[in-house]
């Protein structure tokens, strides 16, 4: 009797990116597994710490990036006129100050629930400032 041993597998780049996969129980195609591990790696090494700097977007320029020059310039105007309008400007009035009242009582209730947030709180309210 000849006792031979398996012959050892070679290891190819993509070995990580299969085993990945297989060790939840998901059978993907190598390059499946490798865009998967790309796109997780891509989404939670930000998140731990390895972002290069904070990513900032402005949610305004964003929404508008698919219309075209003319476009903003007459959403912008028809935006301009709607807010010179004296139901409208008391209607924001009274929107901001139930914005308001809402966050105040928000506050209150989070002190209430556990008083040792308020540092934190105060902290936040710094940095909103700060970036104003």
């Amino acid at each position: 009797m000849i006792l031979r041993s398996a012959p050892k597998l070679e290891e190819s780049k993509y070995h990580l990116a299969r085993n990945f996969t297989r060790a939840f129980g998901l059978y993907f195609s190598v390059m499946k597994g490798v865009i998967l591990v790309t796109a997780l790696l891509a989404v939670l090494l930000p998140t731990i710490g390895f972002a290069q700097g904070q990513r900032t977007v402005d949610f305004r320029r964003q929404r508008f990036a698919g219309l075209s020059m003319e476009e903003q310039a007459k959403l912008r105007s028809a935006h301009d006129t709607a807010m010179r309008d004296p139901a409208l400007a008391a209607t924001r009035q009274r929107y901001q100050q139930a914005r308001q009242e809402f966050r105040d009582k928000l506050r209150d209730a989070l002190l209430k629930a556990d008083p040792s947030v308020q540092p934190i709180l105060e902290k936040v309210h710094r940095q909103r400032q700060k970036d104003r």
